[in-house]
């Protein structure tokens, strides 16, 4: 939110950005019809459900069922249409991409929400191996595993490991993700969407193990603009 309301202020648009909480998504085209809004991110846990409310997707947001972007339609003042976009994919690209080497051929993704999706489509087109840590068995992922099942070998083996879960999202600062930190070494890049705080416990330990570590900030910021060029391109219908 400070992101784009720092952008707004200092490039003088005329324009503010705010949190909406909604109890329910079906309530979303409401918000849009009453507020007159230009769009809207989609935060975790959303991702995916939101879809079911919009009316199109970008192609890249259908080929992964996930959507943190929404831009509306209007005619004659009245909505007509919602789109959904996918703009974490750019975003994780252009913050991964200066840290990948050679070695980075297996990655361990711990998560199975929208993001880790994002983050998946991202690493296939590195031809990345990918692996997946969910709390229960997901049937429509491939090479998944439970956290019952995270072992010192997958660390040890997985030189790129990357959390798309909110633990450790403050204020949840205590909250810890549980691998074996003693397999981590100088050739593991860990990577964290979180960025707030700036090093969750997630990072802290692993930087102990002299891993490299990267927050989610840059894939915000990426991310940020990308959704800004979809938002003020016009959405009038003529």
């Amino acid at each position: 939110m400070d992101y784009f309301n720092r952008k707004f202020k200092t490039e003088n648009i005329d324009a503010f950005y705010s949190n909406f909480e909604l109890e329910n998504i079906s309530s979303i085209r409401n918000l849009f019809s009453d507020l007159k809004l230009s769009g809207l991110n989609v935060t975790i846990p959303f991702k995916e459900n939101i879809i079911s409310q919009l009316d199109s997707l970008d192609e890249i947001s259908h080929e992964i069922g996930a959507v943190n972007t929404i831009k509306p339609f209007f005619k004659n003042n009245k909505l007509v249409t919602l789109k959904g976009y996918n703009t974490d994919v750019h975003g994780f690209k252009q913050m991964v991409k200066p840290y990948l080497k050679s070695h980075h051929t297996k990655a361990l993704i711990l998560g199975t929400g929208g993001a880790s999706k994002a983050v998946a489509y991202v690493l296939n087109a590195y031809n990345i191996e990918v692996s997946f840590i969910s709390r229960k068995k997901t049937l429509s992922l491939n090479n998944y595993f439970t956290w019952d099942q995270l072992n010192s070998y997958m660390v040890a083996g997985h030189y790129l490991i990357i959390n798309t879960t909110p633990i450790g999202m403050y204020p949840n600062i205590d909250q810890e993700i549980k691998i074996s930190y003693e397999n981590l070494t100088s050739k593991h890049l860990v990577i964290d969407l979180i960025y707030n705080p700036k090093q969750t416990l997630f990072l802290k330990k692993s930087l102990l193990k002299s891993a490299q570590i990267l927050n989610g900030y840059q894939m915000l910021v990426h991310q940020a603009l990308k959704a800004w060029n979809i938002w003020e391109s016009s959405n009038i219908i003529k």
